[in-house]
């Protein structure tokens, strides 16, 4: 039988060697490094210099730099008659609270998601007191239960006819920093573009001038490749580069007669979706040209195979496409009689992932929004 003195010796050896690891921060913060967003939160409980470390700014800008937000793992669904997001629709095999509880943590009044954008989301809330208009605007790291409340534009609310319109510029492969741009009506009937920046805590000095066309509906629009897109009826539309700070002409897919089902960006390509409409189960998907010139059909999509599944009585909507590192691997996610499904677009299988009936109204037909969920310690 071992000796006490020989097991207490045994047992000594990886714990010195254990207390030499733990001291050696510059090897501890390469473990971590390399530990996934969400588990690693949970290890600011082992030690005050772990929560100091993954606290760090710094430490979260080089983890986001490890492991950059490319692939949502999940979907904040929100019912179009309803503001705050009613479930979590997991797209990968883990576990993933259906609650959604950092909107709880928040305690904000009126709180509603406006956009999702590589794992930060822009929030807004209707609350009123006397110290501003009667809307605030928030960026939000869901991940971290992280917010920032963003100052409203110097002297330009008193110019307002119409509540303002916000889009969140965030791509952490080219940048850390994030930008908010704001698009507001004036007198004339016209509107005016400010920028805020992240990287000077300010909004620009530069009032840029936008001119919205009638078929422009200038609340709708995508956030891809460093730049905002609007579609359009007609031939062309026009997009805002963020960074020259500029509008530009953009061309649309022929479609004739067609209506757009669908209008998105993924992994850097901007899709629209266009079809005889939402009940028929057949529409193309087109990508833009990465020079901007033109459009391309990139998937066709057929979906008559599962009819014997569905009984078709509610609108097909689409939710989101998901472009895959491996283009074997990218889904579109759609929503047909209720159930929430994902179909490769390369092996055209297909998995349901929610009834969304059962869950939010087992009477009838719901439309949702989609806001994709990035996992990411990026600080706002």
């Amino acid at each position: 039988m071992m000796s006490d003195s020989r097991f207490k010796q045994s047992r000594s050896v990886p714990s010195s060697a254990a207390e030499m690891i733990g001291n050696n921060l510059d090897l501890v913060t390469e473990i971590l490094l390399r530990v996934p967003a969400k588990p690693l939160l949970k290890f600011k409980c082992v030690s005050k210099q772990w929560l100091s470390l993954i606290s760090d700014p710094k430490f979260c800008a080089s983890h986001t730099h490890h492991q950059p937000p490319t692939a949502p793992s999940a979907l904040f669904l929100v019912n179009y008659l309803a503001s705050r997001p009613q479930l979590i629709l997991p797209l990968k095999n883990e576990p993933i609270p259906i609650t959604m509880p950092f909107l709880d943590y928040l305690n904000i009044p009126g709180f509603c998601i406006d956009q999702s954008c590589n794992g930060l989301l822009l929030c807004s809330s209707t609350c009123l007191d006397s110290t501003d208009l009667g809307y605030w605007f928030f960026i939000c790291n869901p991940t971290t239960n992280h917010l920032k409340r963003i100052s409203h534009p110097v002297h330009k609310f008193d110019k307002f006819h119409l509540p303002p319109v916000l889009c969140l510029a965030f791509d952490p492969l080219k940048s850390f920093n994030y930008k908010v741009v704001c698009f507001y009506q004036v007198t004339s009937g016209g509107y005016e573009i400010d920028v805020y920046s992240s990287e000077t805590g300010s909004w620009g000095l530069n009032q840029i001038p936008f001119v919205n066309p009638p078929s422009l509906k200038i609340h709708e629009w995508v956030f891809c490749n460093d730049a905002i897109h609007w579609c359009s009826l007609e031939e062309s539309s026009q997009y805002f580069d963020v960074s020259s700070e500029s509008v530009n002409m953009l061309p649309m897919p022929p479609r004739g007669q067609l209506d757009i089902t669908y209008f998105g960006g993924s992994r850097g390509h901007l899709h629209m979706g266009v079809g005889i409409n939402r009940l028929v189960l057949e529409f193309d998907i087109w990508e833009l040209k990465a020079d901007y010139s033109g459009w391309f059909m990139k998937y066709h999509l057929d979906l008559h195979s599962m009819r014997r599944e569905l009984t078709n009585r509610y609108p097909l909507s689409v939710l989101s496409l998901i472009r895959a590192e491996k283009e074997d691997e990218s889904t579109i996610v759609f929503v047909v009689d209720g159930r929430a499904i994902s179909y490769n677009l390369h092996d055209r299988r297909s998995k349901m992932l929610c009834d969304l009936l059962q869950k939010t109204n087992p009477c009838g037909y719901l439309k949702f929004h989609a806001y994709e969920y990035f996992k990411t310690l990026i600080h706002v």
